[in-house]
């Protein structure tokens, strides 16, 4: 480890502490292992980055990725042009609903909103541009999991942690609802994240096939219940499809509706 003056040393240390996180969430006793500092050390540079918003610590004490590191992740490739491109989707879904319309990436093992319009209704579910969320846990993350086997055969090498009430914590019960998902072309979060808070989402594509983005709409559970998941879900799962059209995709098959 370098140990110039100047406070060089401690730059350095932080970057490779936010390198060692992205492997997944750690304590301070094994990112004080890995960047070869005491665990005091390790601590103070994880809150530190805390502060900033580039780390944020888990209910267990150990520390992960934060959204201002995911956000960079996005600029640095090129995803967030897709909130120009894919701007009149969400306005579209927004307009059609009258509900909070996101805009999604993927980075690691969350789902990253990069762009949200928020409803228009007295009682809203708020998205704030940066949040992240479990993709296990989100409309958005659901929708690149169900979209990428790979994907979700990499997912679930780690046990799917609980955020409330509704979340699927079962493997086998999380394969049974993407595998629904795929088929109808869009996913459903039932209070998977928050209690009360329903989300509906689809992926976009890339000209190579892709998914490159999720466009989701939010609102509470009763008005999901109220508006019909089948009616919000094709509606969600068309304008996904345009955008990946306008993208370049032209899919091979088309989805059951």
């Amino acid at each position: 480890m370098v140990t110039d003056a100047g406070g060089v040393s401690s730059v350095e240390r932080a970057m490779h502490l936010l390198e060692a996180l992205c492997e997944g969430p750690l304590g301070a006793t094994e990112l004080a292992h890995q960047l070869g500092t005491s665990k005091a050390t390790a601590f103070r540079l994880a809150r530190t980055l805390q502060s900033s918003g580039y780390v944020v610590q888990l209910e267990d004490t150990r520390y992960r990725l934060g959204p201002r590191c995911l956000m960079l992740a996005a600029w640095a490739f090129g995803d967030i042009d897709l909130r120009r491109e894919l701007r009149w989707a969400e306005e579209e879904l927004h307009e059609r609903t009258g509900e909070t319309a996101m805009l999604s990436v993927l980075a690691g093992r969350d789902a990253v909103c990069i762009d949200s319009i928020p409803s228009k209704q007295s009682v809203v579910s708020v998205a704030s541009v940066g949040e992240i969320w479990p993709a296990h846990a989100a409309s958005a993350g659901l929708a690149f999991l169900a979209d990428d086997d790979g994907l979700l055969e990499r997912y679930l090498e780690e046990p799917l942690s609980r955020h409330a009430n509704g979340t699927i914590t079962d493997p086998a019960a999380l394969r049974a609802a993407l595998d629904e998902g795929r088929r109808l072309g869009y996913v459903v979060n039932t209070s998977y994240f928050r209690d009360d808070v329903c989300a509906v989402g689809s992926v976009v594509h890339d000209a190579t096939g892709r998914a490159v983005a999720a466009l989701s709409v939010m609102m509470p559970q009763f008005r999901l219940e109220e508006t019909g998941v089948e009616t919000l879900g094709a509606l969600v799962r068309d304008v996904a499809g345009r955008a990946s059209q306008r993208l370049g995709w032209r899919a091979r098959s088309s989805r059951a509706g």
